[in-house]
């Protein structure tokens, strides 16, 4: 006997119906706003796994009411959702957004998360919001770090250009801040190297002997870098949480780089 999927194949009427609907939608809708052309009905109905007939019932009443436009058979954004977008971005801004990205991270992985901006040679938290668990990896807004040392630096620095990276390292004494923190310069440029590649940053100790981080960049619609996504946890978590956080922390930075109007692709940087 064949039973209903959690995705919701089943009869109509049944009380599934409602929220599978609603998650097609928000699918549907994350599928337009990602895709940089417009999509045909095959398109659509492969990529959401949802039956064109499905499909077509949730295509009608959004294309009528402008959330949706169809144009020779291909769909895309209509009006009605950038007004709807441009007036979340009016009343809500963008450390709304943050807080709110941050939290669910907390949730994900359970460590501190926090959000750095660079002040010239140092990385400042502008944001913070700490683990619940007992021992946890605690940080207080406002407090700043040098840039070759934490996570959120190496992250700054990895997207500098050679210029600008030649000129800081010229006038930066590397002074460490624990016995881990790394002052060999051709090291830190590896490691810089290595972040553009892997797209995030890993620290063990640097910053305070017994806490790591992973830090992740953050764009802006320009491409330019804006921030930086940090999870901060104590060492023993952070390296057996280690996917979990690279991955939290680098989808989490893609939604916020995405409130900033970035786009993958379109600009010369990019979310490895």
């Amino acid at each position: 006997m064949k039973t209903a999927q959690s995705d919701g194949i089943g009869s109509a009427g049944r009380k599934s119906d409602g929220p599978r609907s609603l998650n097609r939608i928000l699918a549907l809708f994350d599928l337009v706003a990602q895709s940089d052309r417009r999509m045909t009905l095959s398109e659509l109905s492969g990529a959401l796994n949802c039956p064109k007939s499905s499909l077509l019932v949730l295509l009608r009443p959004l294309t009528e009411k402008g959330y949706l436009m169809r144009e020779k058979d291909t769909y895309l954004l209509g009006p009605r959702i950038f007004q709807f977008a441009q007036s979340i971005l009016t009343n809500h801004p963008f450390e709304s957004i943050l807080r709110g990205v941050m939290s669910e991270v907390v949730k994900q992985t359970g460590e501190t998360v926090l959000y750095a901006v660079r002040d010239g040679d140092r990385v400042v938290y502008s944001s913070v919001i700490e683990s619940e668990q007992p021992v946890r990896y605690v940080a207080q807004t406002g407090v700043d770090r040098p840039l070759f040392c934490s996570a959120s630096g190496l992250v700054m620095l990895a997207y500098d250009t050679p210029e600008k990276l030649d000129a800081y390292f010229e006038r930066t004494e590397l002074t460490p801040l624990t016995g881990n923190s790394i002052t060999d310069e051709n090291a830190l440029r590896r490691m810089i190297s290595e972040i553009r590649k892997t797209g995030y940053a890993r620290t063990v100790g640097t910053a305070h002997v017994d806490a790591a981080g992973f830090g992740v960049p953050v764009f802006r619609a320009d491409g330019s870098l804006a921030g930086a996504l940090v999870i901060g946890a104590p060492l023993e978590r952070a390296e057996r949480n280690r996917k979990l956080c690279v991955t939290a922390a680098k989808a989490s930075a893609q939604q916020l780089s995405l409130a900033l109007g970035y786009r993958p692709g379109r600009t010369g940087m990019g979310l490895n």
